[in-house]
């Protein structure tokens, strides 16, 4: 029997999911508010609007959530991040699904670090990284052992001309969600992983998600 994911967030990640995914295994479900990637099951919401989208399926394998901020300042972070997520919530309790991907960032541990802290210490000296914080404290409340947190580095793709210093290509970003997707490691409370390339100025960033099994891609 096919598994059906729900990607809350559909844009150019979410699209390199679902090509990296097999098709005869799952079957993909994507919110976003413009049906822009044309895909065959499509639900179009504003994950800001009062009213919960219809969702014909009613039961997932994964959930999965790209948040992104809908402005730089901090109304638009806490619409994208904060207000987003309370009502991402409001619609998983109509639904039912086995685990929750959602999507974070390095910010939390601060900004200018030549290398990613473990997981355990964060940091965020700005508000941006400090609204993506209590974001995460608010998904690890409502999912609890359901939940799975990446935390992604600057993202670039293959035709950069300067990749952030700590960074992860997109392809890479789309595997990651992927590997949790397809892999059930019954987690006995929630979980949290760093998603950096390794690089000369940051080495073994991302350790505990190597303990798991996956390894990233090289793009040189």
């Amino acid at each position: 029997m096919m598994k059906k994911i729900l990607i809350i967030g559909y844009g150019d990640i979410a699209e390199r999911v679902h090509n990296q995914l097999d098709n005869n295994l799952f079957e993909i479900y994507g919110i976003s508010r413009n049906n822009s990637k044309k895909i065959k099951n499509f639900i179009q919401w504003d994950w800001l609007a009062s009213e919960l989208p219809k969702i014909d399926n009613k039961i997932f394998h994964s959930l999965v959530f790209i948040p992104k901020p809908i402005g730089l300042d901090i109304d638009g972070y806490n619409d994208g991040f904060i207000r987003s997520s309370e009502n991402i919530f409001k619609l998983s309790k109509k639904i039912s699904f086995e685990k929750f991907i959602s999507i974070s960032s390095t910010r939390v541990y601060g900004n200018n670090k030549s290398s990613i802290p473990i997981e355990s210490k964060t940091n965020p000296d700005d508000f941006r990284g400090k609204i993506i914080l209590d974001y995460e404290k608010n998904q690890i409340k409502r999912y609890a052992e359901k939940l799975v947190i990446l935390r992604f580095s600057g993202l670039y793709k293959s035709d950069v001309t300067k990749k952030p210093l700590n960074c992860l290509h997109r392809n890479n970003a789309a595997k990651a969600i992927n590997y949790f997707i397809e892999n059930d490691f019954n987690f006995s409370s929630y979980e949290i992983f760093n998603c950096s390339e390794n690089s000369t100025s940051s080495i073994n960033n991302d350790s505990k998600l190597k303990n798991t099994g996956l390894i990233f891609d090289s793009y040189d």
